[in-house]
């Protein structure tokens, strides 16, 4: 039996979100919009529960052993939590999004 995720996917994006830089490869930047990614979009935690799932064998996401982003970060590489941010990109279909 799968879990309900509740989750509003006409949710707006916070003005940081909406101004997300992809290509910016400041560290510091790409993990703090993984966290607020993370802590306000319960459709952006089930995205990367299901990719930690997929690549990283036998690791389940929970509430209870990840309830807060740093201990994803810590566990992913930079690649990818670029390549998971990306999905502010993607949720709504294609737009312009701010270049560094």
């Amino acid at each position: 039996m799968g879990i309900l995720i509740k989750a509003n996917f006409k949710s707006k994006l916070t003005l940081k979100l909406s101004k997300y830089r992809y290509k910016d490869k400041n560290s510091a930047y790409q993990k703090e919009i993984f966290s607020e990614l993370f802590t306000e979009f319960p459709q952006f935690k089930a995205h990367v529960a299901a990719y930690v799932e997929r690549n990283y064998c036998g690791m389940v996401i929970n509430d209870e052993d990840h309830s807060s982003p740093s201990t994803l970060i810590n566990l992913l590489n930079f690649d990818e939590i670029l390549m998971l941010n990306k999905w502010i990109i993607d949720r709504n279909g294609p737009r312009v999004v701010q270049q560094v």
